[in-house]
């Protein structure tokens, strides 16, 4: 994956450049967190009186320019300054030692996007071009690119005008604890060295180190891996030679030979370009290291230094890709199947792939499934990468299993991968999903769901919830919770938080992102052990002009109602009516509210007789809960907020209880005698 990079922003003033004052000289995209830093430099070559007048695009994924994104302040600058942006500051002054002037995303590109410099709306500069800059010669993912000095700007990029590092170059600057810096690293980004004098003496830049150029006695040459060269006031030719050992092209595809020659234009200048390089076949095992040269008449030698292993061609085994967890309710076996790659070269014998205890594997998805799998290898010793199919076994008792599928062959180091799985026993149906809400605020929030708890429930990741959207059938469990639950305490699961905050008055418990970015033609599945155990709405129906439809409104379940497995079960619900919430900005003040934390229902009142003890007053002003039961045991009161948040906790007798303490608001009391319990909703004013 790329890495996203700052851009450094050099403001040039340059009567000689079409009379513009400002340029760009550098980027970077660094080896820190994130890929940062990510800057831009710019230079200031004379007095701007007003900066306002430029600003900076950034170009995606081979996009083309629309506008500028970043417009500087309306301050003056001074001719010789470096101006830098960057996405963020912190890591960007650790690793150059100064902070930036300006922190924008403008600058949070990859390292083949194109960086505009505009002067009053019209394009003045650009480093790259409109194209998805990967492979490309200006390429600086994981690097940096630098200006020429007395080159730009042009509002047409021109690769020879810069230097590159090439992409990668500064991978491990971080150091492995990202703490690194520019002045530490190999290759060091020359910020603020740019001067607008143009220098004729003969220059050849070239790219960072090429490492890696790897193969197997017998297999050789290498694959081939490039680095960049360019030049400016040349007299004759750039010839670059490779050292021994290694040989290079101006092609991937070659030919390749010693050396490859590039001839300058009329100016004497060299374009950015990539010389290919590869280590030579025929090679015995070990190491190889040497420095490609570039040279020509009156310039000074460049060397890029190139470096590649031969390796012995002994038996080798690999294994690629995971495999999730492969679980089945008890008596449903076995698991859906799941798979990896092994591959091997070398091979004096079969490739067996075995099974741990509990698990079966096969060559083919739909099977037999069996202890173990064998591979023949070809002729030349090698199996190419081929898939292995692996299960949890049927008829397995409840409980978790794990262990390690063994890839083995004759004289060759065995390869394991990790397997597990789980027998879940019949859900316990401790949640019910009792409401369903698509908000007034922007962006149609808060978008999402009230949760009902049964029973305690001291693992909550068993538990899970997703959205089937347009009438597209199910996706299965998108979004797994966490933590805990008490008995009578409802769960908030939103697609955001502070929009949910805002209308609510509280936050959500849980922050679905885009799990919950329902619309009220949306149905909803709450999971438990990967098993429907409630649903809302018909998940293979759109539910626009539905009798369940909930768009701009709310939907919630009559008390005593669900959970109700996989099947919809209109008539325990109740609707708002679409655009009920329209134009409301919060659930306190609406016309039509959504009733949250309303539901009841007895399947959490277990052996505890209600009608044996009073609760009151409720809803409470004074400060003070009194408790009264006609059992004269010791009652254990808990007290939890609507977050499930607990509050207090007491033992009282026939007694009261100070609640001073809480604020307005809505809480779940709940009771204990003995071995039986009781949840109520207190009210507190």
């Amino acid at each position: 994956m790329k890495k996203l990079y700052f851009l450094f922003v050099a403001l040039i003033v340059s009567s000689i450049s079409f009379g513009q004052d400002l340029v760009i000289t550098g980027v970077i995209d660094g080896p820190l967190p994130g890929g940062t830093p990510k800057g831009l430099e710019l230079y200031v070559i004379n007095n701007i009186a007003d900066l306002s007048i430029y600003g900076i695009e950034s170009s995606t994924n081979g996009a083309p320019a629309v506008a500028q994104e970043f417009t500087f302040p309306a301050v003056a600058a001074t001719a010789g300054q470096f101006i830098y942006i960057a996405s963020e500051a912190p890591n960007f002054t650790q690793y150059l030692g100064f902070a930036p002037d300006y922190v924008d995303g403008v600058i949070g590109v990859n390292g083949d996007d194109p960086v505009i410099l505009y002067m009053n709306g019209g394009i003045v500069d650009i480093l790259g071009t409109f194209v998805d800059g990967t492979g490309q010669p200006w390429e600086y993912l994981d690097g940096w690119a630098y200006r020429v000095d007395g080159q730009g700007p042009t509002a047409t990029f021109a690769g020879a005008e810069w230097t590159f590092s090439g992409p990668n170059a500064l991978d491990g600057c971080d150091l492995g604890d990202d703490t690194g810096t520019n002045a530490g690293c190999g290759s060091v980004f020359p910020v603020g060295t740019y001067s607008p004098t143009a220098n004729n003496t003969p220059t050849i830049n070239v790219g960072g180190a090429v490492t890696g150029l790897d193969y197997f006695e017998g297999n050789g040459p290498s694959a081939e891996d490039s680095f960049n060269v360019s030049a400016l006031n040349l007299g004759d030719n750039l010839v670059v030679t490779a050292p021994t050992n290694f040989e290079v092209a101006t092609d991937a595809l070659g030919p390749y030979g010693a050396s490859v020659s590039y001839t300058p234009d009329g100016s004497g200048t060299v374009a950015t370009t990539q010389v290919y390089v590869r280590l030579q076949a025929g090679l015995l095992s070990g190491p190889y290291a040497g420095d490609a040269t570039a040279t020509a008449t009156g310039a000074t030698t460049q060397t890029v230094s190139l470096s590649g292993t031969v390796s012995p061609p002994d038996p080798q085994i690999s294994i690629t890709g995971g495999v999730g967890s492969l679980d089945y309710s008890f008596g449903a076996g076995p698991s859906p199947e799941d798979s990896f790659n092994v591959s091997a070269l070398f091979l004096q014998a079969d490739l067996t792939v075995t099974a741990p205890a509990s698990f079966e594997v096969a060559t083919d998805a739909l099977g037999p499934y069996g202890p173990s799998v064998a591979f023949t290898p070809d002729g030349n010793g090698e199996v190419i990468s081929s898939p292995v199919f692996v299960r949890l076994a049927a008829g397995l008792a409840i409980g978790p299993y794990s262990g390690d599928v063994t890839a083995s062959s004759t004289n060759a180091p065995d390869q394991t991968l990790a397997v597990s799985g789980n027998v879940f026993g019949p859900p316990t149906n401790a949640l019910i999903l009792t409401a369903a809400f698509d908000g007034p605020l922007g962006g149609g929030t808060p978008k999402g769901v009230e949760i009902y708890v049964v029973q305690d429930i001291p693992d909550l990741s068993l538990f899970g919830i997703g959205s089937a959207n347009n009438g597209g059938g199910t996706d299965g469990q998108e979004y797994t919770f966490s933590g805990s639950a008490i008995a009578g305490s409802f769960i908030y699961v939103a697609s955001e938080t502070i929009e949910f905050t805002n209308f609510f008055g509280f936050a959500p418990d849980f922050d679905a992102g885009s799990t919950m970015g329902i619309n009220g033609d949306d149905a909803i599945e709450l999971f438990e052990n990967g098993q429907v155990i409630d649903t809302f709405g018909d998940i293979n129906m759109d539910g626009t002009g539905m009798p369940w439809d909930y768009l701009d409104g709310w939907a919630y379940r009559s008390n005593n109602t669900g959970p109700d497995g996989g099947t919809f079960v209109i008539g325990n619900w109740s609707f708002s009516g679409i655009d009920a919430l329209d134009g409301e900005t919060s659930n306190g003040t609406a016309v039509a509210p959504v009733p949250v934390g309303t539901f009841s229902t007895t399947l959490s009142v277990n052996t505890f007789d209600t009608t044996n003890f009073t609760l009151y007053p409720n809803p409470n002003n004074i400060g003070q809960l009194y408790i009264a039961s006609s059992n004269n045991a010791a009652m254990a009161i808990q007290i939890f907020d609507v977050l499930g948040k607990e509050v207090i906790t007491e033992t009282v007798q026939n007694g009261s209880l100070d609640i001073s303490s809480l604020n307005s608001g809505l809480y779940i009391v709940k009771l204990s005698q003995g071995n039986a319990s009781t949840t109520k909703k207190l009210v507190v004013e």
